[in-house]
């Protein structure tokens, strides 16, 4: 069995991009001896936040590591700007409503590692936004928030952080792969978050278009056969 865990990031001065490239390089030493299943295959593929949705078309997978900073006064930096603009309307949109309709990154799996520099007032903002944003649409974090701090000095340096922040990730990485199935229902899910994530990009980015025209169709065809039952009934009707 292979696991495709997508890897993340957003980055101005190129920390946080390094960081994202160091736990892919990582992945196939220090994740396998961690497993159940010896068979068991995983992969990884790096890639911006914004590429994600602009040129992948959001194809979430069960596990996404993300690793991102705050640029400015608690903006997203280079790389992941509409991402953060996406991150927004979901809470705008959904808040912490509980009701299943909201609730569609439910098949999602993320660990965050946040960068940033506490010199500035909106210290951590864009990886706080991110981590409530898809919490509330039912992602679920594993693994502790990363903090690592620019302006940390010590021990809490910020490369230092970021290396144990890495380093106490492999474990519970593990455990997420580990207690994955291959059930078409979590497909399901995943097929759900990408729809979502299409019609929140729809609106927000005029220029955005889906991978496919089919692909868009094919998340309207419900509503399209519904409206076709009420017309045929009406006309039956006179």
């Amino acid at each position: 069995m292979t696991h495709e865990i997508l890897i993340l990031y957003g980055s101005q001065t190129g920390n946080s991009e390094s960081a994202a490239h160091e736990i892919s390089s990582l992945l196939p030493s220090k994740l396998p001896p961690l497993l159940n299943d010896a068979n068991c295959d995983v992969k990884s593929t790096v890639m911006t936040l914004d590429d994600f949705l602009e040129m992948h078309h959001a194809p979430w997978t069960p596990i996404v590591i993300i690793v991102c900073s705050s640029y400015g006064v608690g903006h997203a930096p280079l790389g992941a700007r509409r991402f953060r603009e996406v991150c927004d309307a979901m809470l705008e949109r959904h808040g912490y409503d509980d009701r299943s309709s909201t609730r569609f990154l439910e098949g999602v799996q993320y660990f965050l590692l946040g960068l940033g520099d506490s010199h500035y007032t909106t210290f951590f903002r864009n990886p706080t936004v991110m981590d409530e944003a898809l919490s509330a649409c039912g992602a679920l974090r594993r693994g502790a928030l990363g903090k690592a701090d620019a302006s940390g000095t010590g021990e809490e340096e910020q490369a230092k952080v970021i290396e144990r922040w890495i380093d106490a990730m492999w474990g519970d990485l593990a455990k997420v792969v580990n207690e994955l199935t291959t059930q078409s229902e979590g497909q399901q899910r995943l097929q759900r978050a990408q729809e979502e994530t299409w019609k929140l990009c729809l609106e927000l980015f005029p220029d955005w278009r889906p991978a496919s025209t089919f692909a868009l169709s094919s998340m309207f065809v419900p509503a399209i056969m519904v409206v076709l039952a009420i017309l045929y009934h009406l006309l039956v009707k006179i």
